[in-house]
C-alpha cells in the first residue's frame, strides 16, 4: 500500500490561518507532520492550531507578518534552533484587490508585490539557509490561476502572481544541486471566507453586470468553466502540496501545477 507519511517532518505554512492555508495545514497534520501555523493575525493561527490539536495533530501557532523580513528570519531561525530543521515550506500568505485597471493605484501595486511576491522571496531565502547545508528540503509556493492569465479586474494581483511563478522556477533551478525541490500550485476558484472578503468587489461587479445573485453566478461559472463541475476546496490544494513535499515527487521541480478541475490546460 502506497501512502504519504510525514511523521517526524516539520512544515512551515505561511497564511495558515486562512482558508487555503488552513486546509493545507489540516492535510499535513493528518499526514503526521508537525505544523507551524503562521499568520499575521495570531488569533487565526491559534484557532487553526487548536483545531489541528483537537483532531489529534501537532501544531504550533506563530504570528508572522510576511512583509517584515526580520520577522521572517527570526521565526525561521527559531524553528530551526528548536527542531533542528525545517523539512517543508509552503508559502500561502497573500492578498488581492479587485479593481478595474485604470482605477488602480501605485500604492495597491506596491502592497500586492510586497505581500505576494517579495515575502515569498524572503521566506524562501530564510528557509533555504537551513535546507542547503542539509542537502534536503521541499518548498511549495501557492500561486494562482492568475499566474498564467491576466484579468482586467485584478491586474496587479496577476502581475504579482506571474512574478511568483517566475521566482519559483528560478529558485528551483538554483538549488537543484542541493537536493531541494521547489514547485508551485495554481489553484482555481475556491469559495472560502477569506476569498469572499477579497473578492467582494468582483462579486459586486459581476452581479451588477449579470443581474444575477452570487449563488446563481457560481452555478453558471462552475457549469461553464470547470469541467469537473465543482469548486476546489482548500483540502484539494493541501493534498497537492503534500504530494509535492513527499518523496514521491523527488524528481519534480520548477513546475506549477494547476488545481482547478480542468479550467486551465497549460
Amino acid at each position: 500500500m502506497v501512502s504519504i507519511d510525514m511523521s517526524g517532518k516539520n512544515v512551515l505554512i505561511t497564511g495558515a490561518g486562512g482558508g487555503i492555508g488552513g486546509g493545507i495545514a489540516d492535510v499535513f497534520a493528518k499526514a503526521g507532520a508537525k505544523v507551524y501555523v503562521a499568520d499575521w493575525k495570531f488569533e487565526n493561527a491559534q484557532r487553526k492550531a487548536d483545531e489541528i490539536k483537537a483532531a489529534g495533530g501537532e501544531a504550533i501557532p506563530l504570528m508572522l507578518d510576511v512583509t517584515k523580513k526580520d520577522d521572517i528570519y527570526a521565526a525561521v531561525d527559531k524553528i530551526a534552533a528548536e527542531d533542528g530543521r525545517i523539512d517543508n515550506l509552503v508559502t500561502c500568505a497573500g492578498a488581492m484587490y479587485n479593481v478595474p485597471y485604470m482605477k488602480t493605484t501605485e500604492e495597491q501595486l506596491r502592497t500586492l508585490l510586497e505581500i505576494n511576491l517579495i515575502s515569498v522571496n524572503n521566506t524562501c531565502q530564510a528557509v533555504l539557509r537551513h535546507m542547503i547545508p542539509r542537502k534536503e528540503g521541499k518548498i511549495v509556493n501557492v500561486q494562482s490561476s492568475a499566474s498564467r492569465e491576466g484579468h482586467p479586474l485584478c491586474a496587479h494581483y496577476a502581475a504579482s502572481k506571474f512574478g511568483v511563478m517566475g521566482l519559483t522556477q528560478s529558485i528551483a533551478l538554483s538549488v537543484t544541486g542541493d537536493n531541494i525541490n521547489v514547485n508551485g500550485l495554481c489553484p482555481g476558484f475556491i469559495d472560502t471566507q477569506l476569498g469572499a472578503q477579497q473578492n467582494s468587489n468582483l462579486w459586486d461587479v459581476l452581479m451588477k453586470n449579470w443581474g444575477k445573485s452570487k449563488e446563481e453566478m457560481m452555478s453558471v461559472l462552475v457549469a461553464r468553466d470547470i469541467p469537473m463541475q465543482r469548486l476546489q476546496t482548500p483540502e484539494d490544494i493541501g493534498y497537492a502540496a503534500l504530494f509535492l513535499c513527499s518523496d514521491m515527487a523527488k524528481n519534480i521541480t520548477a513546475q506549477s501545477l494547476n488545481i482547478d478541475g480542468g479550467m486551465k490546460l497549460d
